[in-house]
């Protein structure tokens, strides 16, 4: 593709110098992947300038280079782009590079603090139930068809995200199911996607340390809402009815967009459960769409499951699948790798891995196993480094609160010490004596099933589905559901 034919695609874009009749090998953001003929994007990040990069691509070849500060060109060569925001440039143009493969999917996107990952794995199984061929992307990883690959953040940047659209298209996706971060929003990164359905799952404090304020994260989730609010095919938008924020939500939005939502604890909406049972086993009960009821069996643990499945029901709903098709592939389902994952030994102690990692999902795992646990509910929890440090007393006065015992430990201190991290944690304890600090995660996990006594359950909170821990930049393979099988294979019947 030529370059001419990328530029319209950032309609801000203005060409400083260079030719414009030059033909693009790639598109980058990554000066160390730019090769001959590429396209180079930089912008000022939280921790560095892309703008410092530009004499090395220059010695690699590049053909353009699309920058926001005309100041910083380098030497002459490559053709000079200036913008206002290269990040949302590069999502543009890459949207173009590969052909709008966007519009050849149908695109649901997922965007919440909790439930985006089980909520878009759920809604994937609904999808293929009815025939479709579905691409996922997510926090876990990413699919297209049936290859697999590993997730690098929860959405990717714009040229690796229309990359991997295009890739589904090839493999006849007929559909997308994606979780979109708030920081995805905020950035522009999934520009110019038109998104067919808005999920919202709910909105506790997170991200903080990005977005400053929760109105801020606020706003940034309702952008993918706001994109449902187009003059011309307009979407859906499914809303998670028990959360305030949603209220904010569904006045923001025109009649033009269809609103669908659901509950687990009110009947004046779309979706509902009725008479729910929670149990080791699931939940069972009945479902409510649409004024229609339906028996409900779900292989999940929890409320909050029950509102992920919802949710899922309601944007297989808005993408034109049968309730009755819903329905039938509930009783099937199975959750996203990490999420309530559980694993036991042969002398009756339960361990659950999940991926709790704010103060309400903290709360919300502990609620769901403690009418399951017939002894003690030991939760190993520990907090992020260089993340919002204002969650981590707030998430240990839930461990303490709602657990028997709880073992404060390492998450990814990244390059934080982990004693500080442990320190602010402890400092939201108040007189709660029911805790320890053992700073090894590995050795955490091992203290809390060598304690644990038959009818015990163990909860291994924070780090979910990850197989790699962070400490000082460095990233270790780790997996707390690895750790947990090999520890539970140690106990023996006594």
């Amino acid at each position: 593709m030529k370059l001419a034919e990328l530029l319209p695609a950032e309609s801000k874009g203005v060409v400083l110098g260079g030719n414009l009749d030059r033909e693009i090998a790639a598109l980058r953001y990554d000066s160390r992947r730019v090769a001959m003929n590429d396209v180079f994007f930089a912008w000022r990040g939280a921790h560095l300038d892309g703008h410092q990069f530009i004499p090395e691509v220059c010695d690699r070849g590049a053909a353009a280079i699309v920058l926001e500060d005309a100041s910083l060109m380098g030497r002459l060569g490559p053709t000079y782009i200036a913008v206002p925001d290269a990040r949302r440039a590069l999502a543009r143009m890459a949207a173009t590079y590969y052909g709008r493969p966007d519009r050849k999917l149908q695109t649901i996107g997922i965007t919440g603090t909790n439930g985006k990952t089980t909520t878009a794995y759920l809604t994937k199984q609904l999808l293929e139930s009815a025939g479709s061929t579905v691409g996922l992307i997510g926090t876990v990883q990413y699919e297209i068809g049936q290859r697999i690959l590993p997730a690098k953040r929860t959405t990717p940047e714009g040229s690796d995200l229309h990359e991997l659209l295009a890739m589904m298209v090839s493999a006849q996706c007929k559909s997308l199911v994606m979780e979109v971060s708030s920081h995805a929003l905020a950035q522009g990164r999934v520009l110019p996607i038109e998104y067919n359905v808005g999920v919202f799952t709910n909105l506790t404090q997170d991200h903080l340390d990005y977005h400053g304020t929760m109105e801020n994260y606020f706003e940034a989730k309702k952008l993918l809402f706001q994109n449902l609010d187009r003059s011309r095919s307009s979407g859906v938008a499914v809303l998670y009815a028990d959360d305030s924020y949603s209220e904010r939500i569904s006045r923001s939005l025109s009649k033009a967009v269809r609103q669908i939502r659901y509950s687990v604890e009110r009947e004046d909406v779309e979706i509902f459960g009725r008479n729910l049972t929670y149990s080791a086993r699931g939940i069972t009960g009945e479902v409510i769409i649409l004024g229609k009821s339906y028996p409900l069996h779900l292989p999940l643990l929890g409320s909050f499951n029950a509102s992920n499945a919802f949710a899922a029901v309601g944007a297989a709903l808005a993408a034109g699948v049968d309730a009755e098709a819903i329905v039938a592939k509930l009783a099937t389902v199975h959750s996203a790798p990490g999420r309530l994952e559980c694993f036991a030994s042969k002398d009756g102690v339960t361990a659950v891995v999940d991926y709790a990692h704010t103060d309400d999902a903290v709360s919300k795992v502990l609620q769901v196993l403690r009418p399951l646990c017939h002894g003690r509910l030991i939760i190993v929890v520990g907090c992020g480094g260089n993340r919002d440090v204002s969650k981590r007393p707030k998430m240990a006065r839930a461990a303490v609160a709602l657990a028997d015992e709880a073992i404060f430990t390492a998450d990814n201190p990244r390059d934080e010490s982990i004693e500080k991290i442990l320190d602010d944690m402890v400092a939201g304890v108040g007189a709660a004596t029911n805790y320890s600090r053992l700073p090894d995660r590995r050795e955490a996990i091992a203290r809390a099933l060598a304690l644990a006594q038959p009818g015990d359950i163990i909860c291994v909170a924070g780090k979910g589905h990850e197989s790699t821990q962070e400490i000082a930049g460095k990233f270790t393979p780790f997996d707390d559901r690895l750790a947990v099988k090999e520890f539970l294979a140690r106990r023996t019947v006594s």
